[in-house]
């Protein structure tokens, strides 16, 4: 990217080439195909679109494994309002303001000038001009890095070394609840700003039927048969954790049963319980307590 063309560029109306794509494809045509790759997520998939429509950021908060950086993803394509269908960036705790807005190579500057294509190196606030920018756990940039976010929300420009460059971006946002470790809490500021939709474990019949689709879809090739039984005591499971509060990761569950229908498998056997259970553990937080206490959830979800 030039600098000299980076600097001229024009606002993009993001919020209303969003609402053109939307009409243009349909409400229904949008959900289904995101049903294709995730189920039950039809709600949210209406209040993430009623927030970029108008422009407003949104941020899909909830636990791991739901699926959350999946379905924005998915969105993203569904919607195609750029190419690449959206920018995507991993959040950390360490991550500078610079690793956002990118920054002038003064080495390459004194060498072949300002305008070399690579004396400017973009970051994704730039780079998301006109498409739809992905922040994954978004509540895990420190409070320097947010800065820097809020100034390309509020002002829809980036500064760098006294450069200002536009950016126009849809942002769709995923984090992690306040009492996982390593996130910070997000200024008012930002947080002001931003739509939060909260993301769910599915209801115990859909979960069931989400558990045994995505085992299935693990397993590939192998002609494995999967008790519902198995899913439903998995999908108990799930429910009865998250009431003690320990939330579960679908994505874990559902592996932790394509791991017992593949041990199964192997031992040219059917699967059952004994097989879940042990897939499970391997499955679960390492932590012994944590799983030891979760084991004897699962337990105890065998004979309610």
């Amino acid at each position: 990217m030039r600098l000299s063309e980076l600097l001229q560029r024009k606002p993009i109306e993001v919020a209303k080439i969003v609402r053109d794509r939307v009409r243009k494809i349909g409400v229904d045509e949008i959900t289904a195909k995101i049903g294709k790759v995730l189920k039950g997520l039809d709600d949210v998939v209406l209040d993430v679109l009623s927030g970029i429509m108008i422009g407003r950021p949104v941020v899909l908060i909830g636990p791991v494994g739901l699926g959350k950086t999946t379905l924005a993803e998915t969105l993203a394509e569904v919607l195609a309002i750029s190419d690449p269908p959206y920018v995507e960036v991993a959040c950390h705790s360490h991550m500078t303001a610079v690793d956002l807005t990118g920054d002038i190579d003064i080495a390459v500057v004194l060498q072949a000038g300002f305008d070399h294509p690579l004396s400017y190196i973009p970051g994704p606030l730039v780079m998301a001009h006109g498409s739809v920018l992905i922040m994954d756990e978004i509540n895990r940039l420190n409070p320097y890095a947010q800065a820097a976010l809020l100034q390309a929300i509020q002002e829809h420009y980036v500064y760098i070394r006294g450069y200002r460059i536009r950016t126009d971006f849809a942002l769709i946002g995923t984090a992690n609840p306040a009492e996982y470790e390593g996130v910070y809490e997000l200024t008012e500021a930002l947080a002001d700003r931003m739509k939060f939709v909260e993301v769910k474990i599915p209801s115990r019949e859909l979960l069931r039927s989400i558990l045994i689709w995505k085992a299935k879809e693990a397993l590939g090739e192998l002609e494995v048969e999967i008790p519902p039984r198995l899913a439903d005591i998995l999908a108990k499971f799930a429910h009865e954790a998250v009431k003690a509060g320990y939330p579960q990761s679908v994505r874990s569950l559902s592996y932790a049963l394509a791991d017992a229908a593949a041990m199964a498998w192997s031992q040219r056997k059917e699967v059952g319980i004994r097989d879940l259970r042990k897939a499970l553990s391997s499955n679960l937080p390492y932590d012994p307590e944590v799983k030891n206490t979760l084991l004897e959830i699962f337990d105890k979800s065998l004979h309610e």
